[in-house]
C-alpha cells in the first residue's frame, strides 16, 4: 500500500502552513498546535513523500523542489476538504479553533480587543488573535488572506476586497489642551487657523489635512505641527502645546475625555458640513470592517458577524459617554 494513503487533511494544513510562514512555530500558532506536534507531522510528511521537504537555514525553513511541486496540489486538496466542512459539517463556535490577524487604526485597537474578549472568546474560547496597529496600506495582504480583517475609516479601492460599515461618521470634534485660548473663542476658521494642526493618521491620497486645506482656501494660513499614527502620542503632544487636532471618531473622543489635560470642542455645524463634504471627495465616510474573498469558512463568517456587531455596539456606547 502506498504511503500516500496515510495522508490526511490536518497533515496537509501543516504542510501548507510551514510553506507559507517558513517557520514551524508560526505554523503551530496558526493551527493551534504544539511545536512538538508540528515536528511529528513534518516527520510523517517527509516519510510519506520520501523527501526532506524543507531545508533549515538559520531560523527559517526553505522549501525543496519537491515541495514546490506538491504545494499547488496540496492547496487544491485542502480547498476541497474545506468545501466538505462548509457543506456537510455542523458549525459550533465552541469547538472551532484557529488564529486570526486583525489590523486596525490605533483608535480602534481597544474596542477590537474588547469585542474579542467580551463577545467572541466567550463563545469560541479556542480562537487566537493577533491584533496589530495599521500604519500602512495592507490591501495586498488582506486580499491574499495573510491578514483576515482590517478596521478603518473607509473602503479600500480594490476589487478583491469587501467591506461592511459598522458606524456612520458623526460630528467632528477639535481636541485641545485644557486652558487653550481657543476654548473661549468662537470656533471659526479664522480663529482655528491661528494654531498649528497635528494630524492623527496621514492619508497618502491627501496632500494636507482637510482642516488645513479648508483654512487655506479662505486665504488663511494654518501651520502643520506634524503627523502621528499614535493616539496616545497625539494626546500627550496636544497637552503640552497649543497645537490642535480634529477627529470624527467616537472612540477618539471617548479616549480624550478620559485625559484631564485634554478638552474636546464640537465643531459648529456649518464647518462640520464643509468638512464632511470634503471627506466625501476622497473616500466614503464611515467606519468599516474590511476583508478579502479568500476565506469562506463558517468560522470566518461567524467571526466577521460578531466583530461587526460588537464594534457597532461599542461605537454607540462610546457616543453616549
Amino acid at each position: 500500500m502506498s504511503k500516500l494513503s496515510q495522508l490526511n487533511y490536518n497533515q496537509l494544513k501543516v504542510f501548507i502552513s510551514i510553506y507559507e510562514h517558513g517557520q514551524c512555530h508560526q505554523a503551530a500558532t496558526e493551527l493551534d498546535m504544539t511545536a512538538s506536534g508540528i515536528s511529528r507531522t513534518l516527520k510523517n510528511l517527509r516519510d510519506v513523500f520520501n523527501d526532506c521537504l524543507f531545508i533549515r537555514r538559520g531560523s527559517a525553513f526553505v522549501a525543496t523542489e519537491k515541495t514546490q511541486q506538491l504545494i499547488p496540489i496540496a492547496k487544491t486538496l485542502v480547498e476541497q476538504y474545506q468545501k466538505l466542512e462548509m457543506q456537510h459539517s455542523v458549525f459550533t463556535p465552541a469547538k472551532s479553533a484557529g488564529q486570526f490577524i486583525i489590523y486596525a487604526y490605533d483608535e480602534f485597537i481597544y474596542p477590537v480587543l474588547k469585542v474579542i474578549r467580551n463577545d467572541i472568546l466567550l463563545e469560541a474560547p479556542n480562537l487566537r488573535f493577533d491584533v496589530r496597529v495599521l500604519t500602512d496600506d495592507c490591501s495586498t495582504e488582506l486580499a491574499n488572506g495573510d491578514v483576515d480583517f482590517v478596521v478603518g475609516y473607509e473602503g479600500f479601492n480594490s476589487k478583491n476586497l469587501k467591506y461592511e460599515m459598522f458606524a456612520g461618521t458623526y460630528s467632528p470634534y477639535i481636541f485641545v489642551r485644557a486652558g487653550h485660548p481657543l476654548i473661549k473663542q468662537k470656533l471659526t476658521l479664522k480663529n482655528i487657523s491661528r494654531y498649528a494642526y497635528l494630524e492623527i493618521d496621514k492619508y497618502n491620497d491627501i496632500s494636507n489635512p482637510l482642516l488645513v486645506n479648508l483654512c487655506r482656501e479662505q486665504g488663511l494660513s494654518m501651520d502643520i505641527e506634524g503627523y502621528t499614527d499614535s493616539l496616545a502620542s497625539a494626546m500627550r503632544l496636544l497637552s503640552e502645546t497649543n497645537a490642535i487636532t480634529l477627529s470624527c471618531n467616537q472612540f477618539t473622543r471617548q479616549f480624550g475625555s478620559m485625559i484631564p489635560k485634554i478638552q474636546c470642542l464640537k465643531l459648529p455645524e456649518n464647518l462640520a458640513q464643509k468638512y464632511r463634504t470634503r471627506r466625501r471627495e476622497h473616500r466614503d465616510i464611515g467606519n468599516y470592517v474590511l476583508f478579502g474573498n479568500t476565506n469562506n469558512s463558517s468560522i470566518f463568517k461567524w467571526l466577521k458577524s460578531k466583530l461587526i456587531d460588537g464594534l457597532e455596539k461599542e461605537w454607540h456606547l462610546a457616543s453616549k459617554d
